[in-house]
Order: C-alpha cells, then sequence, then structure tokens
C-alpha cells in the first residue's frame, strides 16, 4: 500500500477522529487545520481529500494511494478537488477565485459523491473573501468540505474562526521526528546534520527536510556568523547587509525570525544545540530588548512582501540588531555599578 496520502506519523491522534467521522459520513463542512509550518497540515488535507473518494481504504481509514481517484487527488485533477492559493507575486487570494470556488461548491456533483477544497493559506482571505465565503460555509451544498490551512489562525476574522470545526497540529516529541527523518533521508546525511536541521525548523519535521534537500545549513551557518560579528563588532551592519544580498532578503527575514525566537526561547532555559555562543549570546541578551528586536523583524516579514526597498531593509535590520546589542552593553554597565 502507498504511504503518500497516509497522516504522517505524528498525525494519528489527530487522524482517527476525523477517518471515523468519514467513515460515518459526518465529516465537517468547514475545517480550519491550524499550527506551525511543516507540521503537515497540507498533507493532511490531501488525505482528508483522497479518504472520502477512495473505495479502498485501509484498516485506518486512510486512503490507499493506488486507486484511479487517489491517483487524481495526488495529480490535483480531481472532478471534485479544488485548491485555492495565493497567486505568485501576489499578497492575497482573489476575490475572483473566492466567489468561482463559492459556486463550484454550491452545486451538486454529478455522481453524489464529495467536493472538497482547500484553501492554503487561509489567512490570506481578506475581510471581503471572508464575506465571499460565508455564504458557503453557513449554508453548504450536501458533501462539500472546505479545508482551511493556516499558520496563523489568529489572523483569521473572528467570523470565520467561530464556523469552523478546528484541527490543531503541532511539532511531534524529538524521538518521533528523528526517527522519521533518518528513514526519509540517505544515509550520507549524519546524525549531526539531521539534528541541526530539525534544530533549525523549530521541531518541523518537513521544514527540516526541506532544509536538508536544499542544502541550507551551510547558509544559515553563514548568517549565523554574520549576526555574531556584527554583535561582536568584527564587522560593520551596513557590509554585513550587503553580505546577504537583496536577492536573499526574504529567505533571510525568515531565518532572523526564527533564529530570534530560539534565542528567546533559550533565556527560558531551552537548548540551542552545540552552539555555546550562541548559548552564551542568549544569556547576555535581556528578554525586553530581544522582544523589541524581535517585533522590528516581524514587521519587516510583513515589509520583505512589499515594495520596500530590500538593501534599506537589510541595513535597518543590522542597525537594529547592532543597536540592540549596545543597549545591553549599557543595561549591564549600570547593573554592575
Amino acid at each position: 500500500m502507498s504511504a503518500v496520502l497516509k497522516p504522517l506519523p505524528w498525525q494519528q491522534a489527530i487522524w482517527q477522529p476525523v477517518a471515523l467521522a468519514i467513515s460515518e459520513d459526518r465529516l465537517g463542512h468547514a475545517l480550519l487545520l491550524a499550527g506551525p509550518a511543516g507540521t503537515g497540515k497540507r498533507h493532511f488535507a490531501r488525505c482528508i481529500a483522497a479518504a472520502l473518494w477512495c473505495r479502498q481504504r485501509d484498516g485506518d481509514g486512510a486512503a490507499c494511494g493506488e486507486c484511479p481517484d487517489c491517483r487524481q487527488v495526488l495529480s490535483e485533477a480531481h472532478s471534485g478537488y479544488h485548491l485555492l492559493r495565493v497567486e505568485e507575486d501576489k499578497k492575497d487570494i482573489a476575490i475572483d477565485d473566492v466567489r468561482e470556488l463559492s459556486t463550484k461548491l454550491q452545486m451538486t456533483s454529478h455522481d453524489g459523491r464529495a467536493k472538497v477544497a482547500i484553501i492554503e493559506p487561509a489567512d490570506a482571505l481578506n475581510t471581503s473573501r471572508v464575506n465571499a465565503l460565508l455564504k458557503t460555509i453557513e449554508e453548504p451544498s450536501a458533501r462539500s468540505h472546505l479545508l482551511l490551512v493556516s499558520e496563523r489562525p489568529q489572523a483569521l476574522t473572528a467570523t470565520l474562526r467561530s464556523r469552523c470545526q478546528r484541527l490543531r497540529f503541532a511539532v511531534p516529541n524529538d524521538a518521533l521526528a528523528l526517527g522519521w527523518l533518518r528513514a526519509q533521508t540517505d544515509s550520507e546525511v549524519t546524525a549531526a546534520e539531521i539534528n541541526d536541521a530539525l534544530l533549525e525548523a523549530h521541531g518541523a519535521p518537513l521544514r527540516a527536510i526541506a532544509i536538508l534537500r536544499t542544502k541550507s545549513l551551510a547558509q544559515y551557518a553563514s548568517w549565523t556568523q554574520t549576526m555574531l560579528d556584527v554583535a561582536a563588532a568584527r564587522s560593520e551592519p551596513v557590509p554585513a547587509a550587503a553580505s546577504i544580498g537583496d536577492a536573499n532578503v526574504a529567505a533571510f527575514t525568515h531565518w532572523l525570525f526564527g533564529w530570534l525566537t530560539r534565542l528567546l526561547r533559550a533565556r527560558a532555559g531551552q537548548g540551542l544545540g552545540r552552539d555555546e555562543s550562541l548559548a552564551a549570546l542568549a544569556r547576555s541578551l535581556p528578554s525586553d530588548l530581544l522582544d523589541r528586536y524581535l517585533a522590528e523583524v516581524h514587521e519587516a516579514l510583513y515589509r520583505v512582501q512589499t515594495t520596500a526597498n530590500k538593501t534599506l531593509l537589510l541595513e535597518s535590520l543590522m542597525i537594529g540588531w547592532r543597536a540592540l546589542l549596545a543597549r545591553s552593553a549599557r543595561a549591564a554597565q549600570n547593573a554592575a555599578r
């Protein structure tokens, strides 16, 4: 049996009640799949869609992955399967696409079987898009299912959240994640690399596997060194920003937000892996100053998606980082007096 449409090992507790609801034909019309990136929410949504159509499900209620219906789900060509995403170079899901989807879900399928729509990310739906969906959610046609996938469910309108059944996804424990990663990687990948990738991914296995497959660990190590060099005044902010380059500004900003989150977690006693220089840096930074800088980087995550000047954005981040270290040093000096 193919495993491509089976829930991931850490999703079994979520899958069991969903599979039972599918088998008893009582699956909810609107489900909100919420949780961190890399935990497999989109994969789980595909598992739901396939299980609704598969005619030879296994004992756990998962799709076989091999029948014609399953193959159509895998190729995203099933007549009852609809996927709504943000178009390239756009910030929001297009209103016309939402209206078209609503019309399709309101129609009765020719064979009476289920219709499934996956919207990812659901937080790319602004107020007008949500309003276009509400009638579909409040007055659903028979056997229609709307699966909303989101890393930021709090960004959805309360009106939409309140009408959805929420499925909560979390990162698995390290032992389960590491075992799965080892099974997915070549023998050439070392245990240390797998550990480092999972650390960079904040415990999210799918993010970790993407890091390993794109060989991003070396890039992240370089960016870590850049931040440490600026912190220790071995490099000035503007040249440091130039070394990253405008082409990498989006990837760097996302990495930086995660890196700072790890530093903040380290102050609460959670480990930073094998890097003692990072651990020492985390201990030296007051949490209130780190919080303030983290908010600046969070704002940059939104600005990087706009027409903001990428060079100035990088320089601002590096100058802010140097300023954080300067304020931290002054605070330490004052405390020593």
